[in-house]
């Protein structure tokens, strides 16, 4: 079982001490911040569950923490809760208004801090499994379309605006209507799931694969320029070229398009990428017609 960590943003030592001691005791792994750089560098390196704030804080107050930290991390993504002595109503509004999720008084029993925490994280838990198997696609575990439509946009938009260069492969298997025909739908699913496995291994953190329907596919590489994008995709036919799936070597056919490129939306871009795969595709089905007639 994964162990639940909670990060406590404070800068009273007895205070810590005491929320550390009632959330310890049931199996939460405790970390502690005392200022808001150190609570943002402590966020940057290490996964947390929960965040507990406190309001009073040195150099800045809680609620510009909390708007800090919601720069980087959605409501769903990370709960933060206000665990404090002030307990007005401007205290409580500016905090869910700065992006807390709950508002917990220090002077309430230790019953109560654990049952909102406990909400919290099985909330957000919930929220997680719910937004993955809705960007995920069932067989291969890449990203689905939705999702792909959804990063494109959002990617082609803050290139146009701030002028980051990203890069994106269309690729489409080779061969995979052959497989289900003469071997059935089970041998072309293991097709699909061996090379996206195969893809991912050797992808950047930051890039990102989805399944676009079918057999093609949609690499995302962030800040990459055209150079980079030649590489990724050499590397990515050399991996696939050691693949066998029955008795067939597995290949793809991809086209390339780069942010730096005069797109005038992202629809144009994702059909420059579309049409130069398959053209090679078209390519690949020529010369292996006319190997066969020689």
């Amino acid at each position: 079982m994964v162990e639940e960590i909670i990060l406590i943003i404070d800068d009273n030592p007895s205070s810590l001490e005491k929320t550390k001691d009632c959330l310890s005791k049931v199996g939460y792994k405790i970390f502690f911040a005392d200022s808001g750089k150190s609570a943002l560098r402590f966020l940057e390196k290490e996964r947390v569950d929960l965040v507990l704030l406190d309001i009073n804080m040195p150099e800045q107050n809680g609620f510009e923490i909390c708007l800090q930290i919601r720069q980087q991390y959605a409501l769903d993504d990370l709960p933060i809760i206000f665990l404090t002595g002030r307990e007005d109503f401007e205290s409580i509004t500016r905090g869910f208004y700065a992006g807390a999720s709950d508002f917990i008084s220090k002077a309430s029993i230790a019953e109560i801090l654990l049952a909102r925490v406990n909400v919290h994280i099985r909330l957000a838990r919930t929220l997680h499994f719910l937004r993955d198997i809705s960007l995920t696609d069932d067989l291969t575990k890449s990203y689905n379309r939705r999702h792909a439509i959804y990063t494109l946009k959002e990617w082609f938009a803050r290139s146009k605006r701030y002028g980051t260069p990203f890069s994106m492969i269309y690729l489409d298997v080779n061969g995979l209507k052959q497989i289900n025909d003469k071997y059935g739908h089970q041998a072309g699913g293991m097709l699909l799931r061996t090379i996206t496995q195969a893809i991912k291994d050797l992808l950047r953190e930051s890039d990102m694969l989805f399944r676009m329907g079918g057999d093609e596919f949609m690499v995302l590489c962030p800040d990459t320029n055209k150079q980079g994008t030649l590489i990724c995709v050499d590397r990515m036919q050399e991996a696939v070229k050691k693949l066998t799936i029955v008795d067939k070597q597995v290949s793809f056919s991809y086209g390339i398009a780069h942010s730096t490129d005069s797109f005038k939306n992202m629809d144009e871009m994702l059909n420059f990428a579309d049409k130069q795969m398959y053209a090679q595709k078209k390519l690949i089905k020529k010369a292996a017609i006319h190997k066969k007639t020689k």
